[in-house]
């Protein structure tokens, strides 16, 4: 089993656990989600019978951070792109319009009250994103 997780050493990956006991949307609002994505995305720095260590991908302070293996749901490798390789660079730019299209697409007007989820819009937006 143990080979098989240290494939990801040294790799940019996100970590997906069990449910944790931080809810960054509550704690800070204005900032969320990126605080998830500097939690669980990281270079894989070591992997052993207890659980895997990364450095945050997105911290000049080189933060850390441990997973114990039996909260570990899963680990996935990301790809990443060099905007000064023309082949990536053509895909970021189609990220960027994917992007663009769905957010134009989704024209989501928010809820009246914040406990709901305007079911309409978003039905409207997988209309829109599926045509």
């Amino acid at each position: 089993m143990m080979n098989s997780i240290e494939y990801f050493v040294g790799k940019i990956c996100t970590v997906f656990t069990v449910p944790t006991n931080r809810d960054f949307k509550a704690e800070n609002p204005q900032t969320f989600p990126q605080p998830i994505f500097h939690y669980f995305v990281g270079k894989v720095l070591e992997v052993n019978q207890r659980g895997v260590l990364i450095e945050q991908w997105n911290s000049e302070k080189k933060l850390r951070t441990f997973f114990f293996m039996n909260h570990l749901v899963s680990i996935s490798e990301e790809e990443i792109l060099d905007p000064s390789r023309p082949t990536d660079l053509e895909v970021i730019e189609e990220y960027k319009k994917a992007n663009d299209f769905i957010k134009k697409a989704a024209d989501l007007k928010k809820p009246e009250k914040d406990d709901y989820i305007n079911v309409n819009a978003l039905s409207s937006m997988a209309e829109k994103v599926n045509s």
